[in-house]
C-alpha cells in the first residue's frame, strides 16, 4: 500500500511539473506585431502578445539605408493606442497600435528599409520607403492582388511549398506569372518588398497572389489594384 501511495504521489507530483512547464512556457510566447503603412512621417502598426492580451508592448522601428547598410534611426514606442479594426480581428481590447514619426526631409536622397522588433522580437517583414529620386525601383505597372495562404482552398495541398523550392511566409513570398515577372525578383508592393517565389494556375498576365498566414487573413485583403515596382 505505500509503494503505491510512494508511485501516486511521483506521478501527480511529475504531473504537476509537466503542468506547470506547459503554462511557463504558454506564457512567454513570442509577441506578433506589422508594420501598416507609411503616410506622411508616420510609420503605423501594430503588436500584442496573445499570451498576455492586456500587456503594452514595446516595439522598436528601424530605419536603415538600403545601399549603405547603415543603420539611419532608432524610433521607439509602446503599442498602446486604440483601433478599432485590432478589436474586431480578436486582439483584446484593440489596444496594441503604435506610430512612430520619421522626418523624412532630413534623410539623404535614398532608398530605406524599415523593419520592427517587438519586445526584442524581430518580425519577419520589410517595409520600403524613398526620399528623393532613385533608380533601384523600376515600376512595373498596376496589377491585381489578391491573396492565398496554406490551407487546402488556396494551396491545392501544396501548403508552404512553392514551386521554387523555398518555404512561402508571409510578408515575403507572393506568386507571379513568370512570363511578366521572373521568379526571384524583388517587388515593392504597398511600401512591403517580396520576392517572387512562387507560380500559380490562375496567376496571369498583370497578376499577383500574396501569400498569408491564414484563410481569414486572405479574405480580409481580397482583390486590389496595387503598383508594383521591381527593386534592382
Amino acid at each position: 500500500m505505500n509503494k503505491h501511495r510512494l508511485f501516486l504521489g511521483i506521478t501527480i507530483g511529475f504531473l504537476m511539473t509537466i503542468f506547470q512547464a506547459f503554462w511557463a512556457f504558454a506564457g512567454t510566447a513570442s509577441p506578433a506585431g506589422h508594420l501598416d503603412s507609411i503616410e506622411g512621417d508616420a510609420i503605423a502598426g501594430w503588436a500584442w502578445n496573445e499570451a498576455s492580451p492586456e500587456t503594452v508592448q514595446n516595439v522598436t522601428v528601424t530605419i536603415t539605408n538600403r545601399s549603405t547598410g547603415e543603420t539611419a534611426a532608432v524610433l521607439t514606442a509602446e503599442a498602446g493606442e486604440y483601433r478599432e479594426d485590432l478589436q474586431a480581428q480578436g486582439m483584446g481590447t484593440g489596444n496594441c497600435g503604435f506610430h512612430v514619426e520619421a522626418d523624412w526631409d532630413s534623410y539623404p536622397e535614398g532608398a530605406y528599409m524599415i523593419t520592427l522588433t517587438v519586445e526584442g522580437h524581430s518580425i519577419p517583414q520589410t517595409l520600403y520607403h524613398t526620399t528623393g529620386a532613385d533608380d533601384s525601383l523600376v515600376p512595373l505597372g498596376v496589377f491585381k492582388t489578391t491573396a492565398y495562404c496554406p490551407c487546402q482552398s488556396c494551396s491545392e495541398g501544396w501548403g508552404r511549398h512553392t514551386s521554387s523550392g523555398k518555404m512561402a511566409s508571409a510578408n515575403h513570398t507572393v506568386a507571379v506569372d513568370p512570363k511578366v515577372i521572373p521568379v526571384g525578383s524583388h517587388l515593392l508592393i504597398d511600401g512591403t518588398e517580396y520576392v517572387a517565389e512562387d507560380v500559380g494556375g490562375g496567376v496571369k498576365g498583370n497578376h499577383i497572389d500574396i501569400f498569408y498566414n491564414t484563410h481569414a487573413e486572405t479574405r480580409s485583403h481580397g482583390t486590389r489594384s496595387s503598383e508594383v515596382f521591381l527593386i534592382l
